[in-house]
């Protein structure tokens, strides 16, 4: 992956793919750190890392589609470097609430009551 300043982009290729890579997985990981520490509204640092995920292909596309002039198309592998991204972002989202769901069941079970024995 050469950055060619004939089709520039925002960010290079060989930055922009790992910090979205990086992103997907720090972003929720610090959702359920600051999610823990809030009194209230403790949905809304999940609500942010859920969009990021979700949104990170379009993200990326922005970051690194190159310009180009009118009229001009893209190579038959312009999209390619999507897939890994494209690939990754299910696989966090289901791992994200995979962990969501089982800190809700043993936060519910901690805070049971306990009765006498």
């Amino acid at each position: 992956m050469e950055y060619d300043p004939h089709y520039p982009t925002i960010l290079p290729e060989f930055i922009a793919l790992p910090l979205v890579f990086v992103l997907n997985i720090l972003i929720p990981v610090s959702a359920i750190l600051i999610a823990r520490k809030l009194q209230r509204r403790r949905w809304l640092p999940h609500t942010f890392a859920f969009l990021w995920v979700f949104l990170s292909p379009f993200t990326l596309a922005i970051l690194i589609t190159p310009t180009m002039a009118p009229g001009e198309e893209a190579g038959p592998g312009g999209g390619m470097i999507l897939l890994p991204i494209l690939g990754e972002t299910p696989i966090v989202l289901v791992a994200y609430a995979v962990i969501l769901l089982y800190l809700r069941l043993t936060r519910q079970t901690s805070l049971a009551p306990h009765s006498p024995s």
